[in-house]
């Protein structure tokens, strides 16, 4: 076993040399004990610390039409912070393993915290499978993956897109609202009744697509409580 590890820390360091891994927000190379972002940047980063609110602005996005348990996000999301890029490339890409190692690292950095407790099932804010044949992935999903490896909650499939839809970017509030009012539904609601259910997305904006997913879960299953996590929430 202590050969094995010796081979395999020989190897990371003779990749590290070929493609050395950086940091994906400023580019410079990452060093042990570093991960996805350097220390200056994940110092730097402009965190939101939701977590430890019982109302923050995510419940405030979402009043209107969803009573949600608890809810955060990482960071704040401005077009004008180089922090954007991790989305965008998790997102847009090919890089689902960025998504994964941030739903690990964000659902680590809170773990202690209690956010996860009593959490039955994660749901990944689904894609359309045209859409998500078109991208090869869908980057709510790879965020979900990275928070089970941290959190061991199962992740669940029960809500489903039910048509494909245009894109919300450069949409106002109600023209996103009524691009997404009635694409989600839920497969088999027994097996989410008296669960606690945690949305995850990778972010929020006006609140359109998850007050949609809200409102389709309540009303499949009107005993179900949700949570929501989101990696990034845009400022106003």
């Amino acid at each position: 076993m202590e050969a094995l590890r010796l081979i395999r820390g020989w190897w990371n360091d003779l990749l590290s040399v070929i493609f050395p891994r950086v940091c994906e927000v400023c580019g410079r190379q990452l060093v042990d004990g570093e991960e996805l972002i350097c220390t200056y940047c994940n110092a730097s980063m402009p965190r939101t610390n939701y977590h430890v609110s019982d109302f923050n602005p995510v419940h405030h996005r979402l009043a209107a039409s969803a009573c949600v348990d608890r809810a955060s996000s990482w960071f704040e999301y401005r077009r004008t912070s180089p922090y954007v890029d991790l989305i965008l490339k998790a997102k847009y890409y090919d890089r689902p393993d960025i998504a994964r190692d941030m739903g690990r690292i964000y659902s680590r950095e809170i773990f202690k915290s209690g956010f996860f407790d009593g959490i039955d099932i994660i749901l990944p804010v689904p894609m359309h499978h045209i859409k998500q044949l078109k991208r090869g992935y869908n980057q709510a999903e790879e965020i979900a993956v990275g928070i089970s490896g941290t959190t061991r909650i199962p992740i669940g499939d029960n809500l489903r897109a039910l048509h494909g839809h245009s894109s919300q970017t450069r949409r106002g509030a109600f023209e996103r609202y009524l691009n997404v009012a009635g694409l989600f539904g839920v497969a088999n609601p027994a097996e989410l009744a008296g669960r606690h259910v945690l949305l995850v997305d990778d972010v929020l904006t006006t609140g359109s697509t998850l007050s949609s997913c809200c409102d389709a879960l309540r009303r499949a299953v009107p005993d179900i409580r949700i949570s929501i996590l989101t990696l990034a929430a845009a400022t106003r």
